[in-house]
């Protein structure tokens, strides 16, 4: 196969798996409601995240679960400190470690107190181990999620993985408590990634290209 075949099945690859999100999210519901969730973090424990995202996801009512995902699963992290959140705005979901706490759904042009007073989250990912277990519950494999971190920053990373595991656990392709291996590369090849992959993050590789990446690839 010549380097010019090979490209055009890569982006084919890439470009079905985009539209797949695109065609999920559309059927998702016919509310349009834009809708965002917000994640409150005083650390970055990515075991933390995945679990508090998981039980975050689960916790919503299917009517709840189904306008997020037609909102493509919008979320907004700010520095905070979950312990600090007033009662009259309680976390619909608090990770394990306490270093992350989740709120909402709430419509984007009216988010609760804490969205507007908090900064955003901001700066360079850190260097994080090329595998990290997440604990959890079941008989099986402990499934693989690879997630690419290449010229990626803080925010873009958890973006990607938070839609990733959000969005798989709406759509009941990853259990609520399913154990779970991240295996960290700087870039995943989408013909060497998991040939039928339980989900993936399709994205643009960079702002104003029509360059398509593999963010995320998890095991069928």
């Amino acid at each position: 196969m010549t380097p010019a075949m090979a490209a055009t099945r890569t982006h084919d690859r890439l470009s079905a798996l985009f539209d797949e999100r695109a065609r999920l999210v559309a059927e998702a519901t016919t509310d349009t409601t834009p809708v965002t969730a917000l994640v409150l973090l005083r650390a970055l424990d990515v075991v933390d995240v995945v679990q508090g995202a998981r039980a975050f996801a689960a916790g919503l009512t299917e009517a709840e679960g189904r306008t997020w995902l037609r909102s493509w699963t919008r979320t907004r992290f700010l520095f905070g400190n979950p312990a600090n959140l007033p009662e009259r705005t309680p976390a619909r979901a608090v990770a394990p470690g306490g270093t992350a706490a989740w709120l909402g759904t709430c419509p984007k042009d009216h988010l609760p107190g804490v969205g507007r007073l908090l900064k955003p989250l901001t700066g360079a990912l850190p260097r994080l181990p090329d595998t990290l277990d997440v604990p959890g519950s079941g008989a099986g494999p402990v499934r693989e999620l690879l997630v690419a971190t290449r010229d990626v920053t803080l925010v873009q990373y958890l973006v990607h993985l938070h839609h990733t595991i959000a969005e798989a656990t709406l759509l009941g392709r990853l259990g609520t408590t399913e154990p779970l291996r991240l295996t960290h590369l700087p870039d995943l090849d989408a013909d060497r990634a998991h040939g039928d992959p339980g989900y993936a993050r399709v994205h643009y590789a960079a702002e104003n290209t029509p360059e398509l990446r593999l963010y995320t690839s998890l095991a069928p």
